[in-house]
């Protein structure tokens, strides 16, 4: 994989929300948005119900996408990524470090009491972007 830039590591570590599709079991997709955090290189851990469809989908196949975008009516603005990952639990001491990442950047956590639930790792294997290192690919109004 080409390693990320730095303005596309700035972009995935400042995201508040993402969404991550995965497919059932029976191959039906699923997307739900997650509060992601980035280890500034190239993993993503989100934390996610263990019995919902989005984790029978990363049992399944163990590959996730992640979409993190910003719109705006000017489209000139328009950015965004889609990460392709390579999904797997996160456990000891990387869940430990993860569910840390997650309180400090989601200090709202806390109030609902969150605990760990199922972190998901989701190491990056491929990616695509608009708008962050290039602008989009039209012309503007």
């Amino acid at each position: 994989m080409e390693p990320l830039p730095e303005p596309l590591k700035q972009f995935i570590g400042e995201a508040r929300v993402c969404r991550i599709a995965t497919a059932r079991p029976n191959g039906e997709p699923h997307a739900i948005p997650v509060c992601p955090v980035f280890d500034g290189e190239s993993t993503v851990y989100v934390d996610i119900g263990q019995k919902y469809a989005s984790a029978e989908g990363v049992r399944a196949s163990g590959k996730v996408a992640l979409l993190i975008d910003y719109y705006d009516d000017n489209w000139a603005l328009l950015k965004g990524v889609l990460l392709r990952c390579n999904a797997e639990p996160a456990e000891g001491e990387e869940q430990e470090r993860a569910g840390a990442m997650i309180r400090e950047k989601f200090p709202q956590y806390q109030s609902v009491g969150w605990e760990p639930r199922l972190t998901l790792a989701l190491r990056v294997y491929d990616w695509r972007q608009w708008g962050i290192t290039q602008p989009p690919q039209y012309e503007p109004e």
